[in-house]
């Protein structure tokens, strides 16, 4: 278990690094530039240290230590660690993030303070909620049900969005597949999950207009290439392609960070789905060589570990699936 923990936040983290120093740029400026981007080089408009990860990976561990400090409600602790950083002053934050930090500061409630920003915003779909959701899921292994309301409640803590909060379910209930039912292939699982997500979805009322049959578009094969320019649907989409039709870890990120534009969250989001399908083995040593500040990374992960183990001889049974409902779903195969 704790190697399907360490493949998911490392992969992550690698993606992160490998795409910070291209963000913002377009895939033919990469081209112009590298080529074809294949290592840690450092720079970009960040100015990151080759293997520097950034406010994508810092926000995630800022989760995973919530979840940690009080699984049973997350919430107040995830926001406590959240303003922490904020007050630290990283050297990136996003908008949508920042405005509503600065309305919890005011209103003392996350809800409510993402609820302002919404109403402040035009764009009320990017992708920073999905960008840290990944320790969800560790955080409620033996627990769908909690998994689920927990990635849609800390989604909402910045990002009130439902297109979001859709895409941190279907991102954490894949993740979660692709580590328990081994047998899975790519595709199944994501088909899995995408069933899964619409049984969530109705169970807590999310009502997402555009996210079934945008995803389900983007994951047929021939469809068009999907670039990740900020929401979460055009990330999770470029993320799912570049995992469904790579043969590597390796591949799946290279494949994410050379389309440009978000490419730190690109990398992110698809190496956290790679890495746990793949392996830790399969990540580069190279890239693992250069990642900087791994430290907090084994913490968190001997900590999601220790809570998964401590549940492991009482598990809570996983929400039941209505099985006619579970069988209309249309087929996700290519």
């Amino acid at each position: 278990m704790k190697e399907i923990i360490k493949a998911a936040f490392y992969g992550a983290a690698v993606g992160d690094a490998l795409g910070g120093p291209v963000e913002l740029m377009s895939a033919a400026e990469i081209r112009e530039k590298y080529g074809v981007l294949k290592e840690m080089v450092g720079g970009g408009w960040l100015n990151l240290e080759p293997g520097e990860y950034t406010d994508d990976t810092q926000m995630s561990l800022a989760v995973a230590r919530g979840i940690l400090a009080n699984p049973i409600f997350p919430i107040e602790e995830i926001g406590r660690h959240f303003i922490r950083w904020y007050q630290s002053g990283p050297r990136d934050i996003g908008n949508t993030t920042l405005m509503s930090f600065r309305n919890f500061l005011h209103t003392g409630n996350w809800k409510e303070a993402s609820r302002i920003t919404a109403q402040s915003l035009n764009k009320l779909d990017s992708n920073g909620g999905l960008m840290r959701t990944l320790p969800v899921t560790f955080g409620y292994w033996h627990d769908l049900a909690a998994m689920a309301r927990w990635s849609v409640q800390i989604a909402y803590m910045t990002h009130y969005s439902q297109e979001g909060a859709a895409c941190c379910l279907f991102y954490n209930l894949l993740i979660y597949l692709l580590g328990a039912k081994r047998h899975l292939s790519r595709r199944e699982a994501v088909t899995e999950a995408l069933h899964l997500t619409d049984h969530f979805c109705r169970q807590l009322d999310i009502q997402p207009a555009k996210f079934f049959w945008y995803i389900i578009h983007h994951i047929q094969r021939g469809a068009p290439e999907a670039v990740p320019r900020g929401s979460a649907l055009d990330t999770l989409a470029t993320a799912l392609q570049c995992f469904l039709f790579t043969g590597s870890f390796e591949e799946a990120l290279i494949a994410a960070v050379n389309r440009g534009d978000d490419t730190d969250t690109a990398g992110t989001v698809t190496g956290g789905m790679a890495g746990t399908f793949h392996g830790f083995a399969a990540i580069p040593k190279r890239w693992l060589n250069a990642l900087k500040n791994t430290e907090p990374l084994d913490e968190v992960i001997e900590g999601l570990y220790r809570l998964i183990k401590s549940h492991e001889h009482n598990p809570e049974p996983p929400e039941p699936i209505d099985e006619e409902e579970y069988s209309t779903w249309p087929s996700c195969q290519s």
